[in-house]
């Protein structure tokens, strides 16, 4: 309901989109995640050269420990899911 077709859902998923922002926004939030917050000075220029400040990239490492946060509750805590459960693709 968010405006985004389920072809471009699964390229967010996979860390793409066809705008060269949010490509490297998914891709900071991927490595994030994956390297479990161990992201390089040359990650981050990455961001810089497509356009994002500061306060933006702290707020992409924040919303990457926010759903990390609320995921861990959810497990922790068995919360059932009460809205349709989508898919993830396999890395």
């Amino acid at each position: 309901k968010a405006g985004a077709t389920a072809e471009e859902m699964a390229a967010a998923q996979a860390g793409r989109a066809e705008d060269a922002r949010t490509a490297a926004a998914l891709a900071f939030a991927l490595k994030l995640v994956n390297d479990r917050g161990q992201v390089s000075d040359a990650d981050v220029a990455q961001l810089r050269e497509v356009g994002f400040g500061d306060e933006e990239i702290v707020e992409i490492v924040a919303h990457v420990a926010l759903n990390l946060f609320t995921n861990y509750i959810n497990v922790a805590l068995n919360v059932p899911v009460d809205f349709p459960g989508v898919k993830l693709n396999p890395r």
